[in-house]
């Protein structure tokens, strides 16, 4: 696919930018309302915790003044009558103090649970909502990928970032064990063995590696990977560590690119084939992608009720493409892409401003200040 402007320039990201912009005002619209009932949630429980620890506070103030008034009253006396009654006075407040107390903190931490399970499931859908929209990646957001083995599945983790906000996704991909040969194809790395009749003497044997099975991939998204590769048996292990256009490879703690006598035995152009085609594994067969936890400034920002703040982040990337479009379009006030298939076959994709803006209206000022960011008001 192809996708231009109405003035045939292609768009900045070569994605259906229409159907992000309605998948974006679609989530706004479910998680700001799912937001503002967490921030509700949350002042309700202020508010209960806050009365509970006065009640607690006042109740241990008025305990010790009437101990402080007991002792004042019988400070010197030393008749047998006043010392007891003095001391069924105090123990009857002390006990009265702590059975109260306890009853209260009970009640404290019933609402501290009952509060936190509610976030904790509104935290949830938030994060279930967004998930669609996190899932194809967000404008401009770096993204780095850890895939690994576990319990005999191939999955691994997303982070990506961009102006002050990160988001993690776990990954689960198309192939439950991936092979080299499967990633890449055919290929043979070098190592030494023991070879000859009387006296052995080392000699390169080349192992062909096809069959060996991925266990580890760190990639950057950009230009450094690292990818580990081991036999079935587990007894031959290989790591491969790119960067740019240098390459280092290893067969245990052998470091293959520093021996001269094997890196002459190296096809340099197969190991860069492994390497690129590792990556292009890495970002497109992705099975199911999972949004887990999204970071503003390095703190929670669904715990911390900072979600529209990273809504207004990503609305103006999307801001940016909205404007470009209004400039290089035909029709006044009509977000418009063209789309060509590989077979030739072209069609439009439009969204009106006013459309876009009496979806977001319906939110509030919230709704109306994204409508903004977004040039759509």
């Amino acid at each position: 696919m192809k996708y231009t402007f109405q003035d045939h320039t292609e768009l900045p990201l070569q994605r259906d930018f229409i159907q992000d912009l309605n998948k974006f005002i679609e989530m706004a619209k479910k998680v700001l309302p799912l937001e503002n009932s967490a921030i509700e949630l949350s002042e309700e429980e202020k508010h209960d915790i806050s009365s509970l620890e006065t009640r607690i506070e006042d109740l241990d103030n008025f305990s010790a003044g009437i101990e402080q008034y007991v002792e004042e009253q019988s400070n010197g006396k030393e008749e047998k009558e006043i010392l007891e009654c003095r001391n069924a006075v105090i123990d009857a407040c002390v006990d009265t103090k702590n059975r109260e107390t306890n009853e209260l903190k009970q009640e404290l931490e019933k609402i501290k649970r009952q509060s936190e399970s509610g976030i904790y499931k509104i935290e949830i859908d938030l994060l279930k909502n967004m998930n669609s929209l996190f899932e194809n990646g967000i404008y401009g957001a770096k993204r780095t990928y850890s895939v690994y083995m576990k319990e005999g599945k191939l999955q691994g983790v997303l982070k990506a970032s961009f102006s002050g906000m990160e988001y993690n996704c776990e990954l689960i991909y198309a192939h439950d064990t991936l092979s080299i040969g499967e990633a890449y194809g055919e290929l043979f790395l070098p190592t030494w063995t023991k070879a000859g009749i009387f006296s052995k003497e080392n000699k390169v044997k080349m192992l062909d590696v096809s069959e060996y099975i991925i266990n580890s991939i760190n990639y950057d998204g950009e230009n450094s990977c690292d990818v580990s590769f081991e036999s079935k048996k587990g007894d031959q292990k290989f790591r491969v560590v790119s960067d740019n256009d240098n390459y280092q490879i290893y067969h245990g703690n052998l470091d293959i690119t520093a021996d001269e006598g094997l890196l002459s035995s190296v096809k340099m152009e197969n190991v860069a084939g492994l390497v690129n085609d590792v990556q292009k594994y890495v970002e497109m067969f992705i099975r199911s992608q999972k949004l887990t936890q999204i970071l503003l400034d390095g703190n929670d920002a669904v715990r911390n009720n900072e979600v529209f703040d990273c809504l207004k982040l990503i609305a103006e990337q999307y801001g940016d493409i909205v404007r470009e479009s209004l400039d290089r379009g035909y029709v006044k006030n009509e977000i418009t892409i063209k789309i060509e298939a590989s077979d030739g076959t072209r069609t439009e994709k439009y969204i009106t401003k006013q459309e876009a803006f009496d979806q977001l209206a319906e939110l509030g000022s919230e709704g109306l200040e994204l409508a903004s960011i977004l040039g759509v008001d």
